[in-house]
């Protein structure tokens, strides 16, 4: 399985993950959307590529999930998204990297198991569907839309 990290992540931090997961996570191979496609490559571009391969989205950027054409597209091409989400004053590439290492096992097993399509949010505390996360913000007494 392929797993792809979006632009707005560092194509080093793919490299480092295939490093680390080399001889550990069999058959995974984590590639950023810059080398593998193109740079600059529009969500348009990029969604279908990923689905070609059946690969998995790791990704910033919100907007897939809130524009209907993109995420219909993701849908259509049966592809699995993780959002990162992180307080913007914690959203340096830094803070960024600890996340994806933090959930990196959930990751490749959450990734391996689920069927696509499906959108996953990772944040400092955790990795889960958005109705779990609101579902959990319910509980609590918040409401998240």
């Amino acid at each position: 399985m392929r797993i792809f990290l979006d632009e707005n992540l560092s194509e080093f931090v793919a490299d480092a993950l295939n490093s680390l997961d080399r001889g550990y996570f069999i058959g995974i191979e984590v590639v950023s959307t810059k080398k593998a496609i193109r740079a600059a490559a529009t969500d348009e571009e990029i969604i279908p590529k990923i689905g070609q391969e059946q690969g998995v989205l790791i990704t910033r950027d919100y907007n897939i999930k809130k524009t209907r054409s993109k995420y219909q597209l993701c849908r259509e091409h049966q592809i699995g998204v993780i959002f990162i989400r992180l307080p913007k004053n914690q959203n340096r590439h830094w803070e960024i990297v600890k996340v994806l290492i933090k959930h990196w096992e959930e990751t490749i097993s959450t990734c391996s198991s689920k069927k696509k399509p499906f959108a996953l949010s990772a944040d400092a505390a955790r990795i889960e569907t958005d109705a779990m996360r609101k579902a959990r913000a319910k509980h609590s007494g918040f409401l998240l839309f």
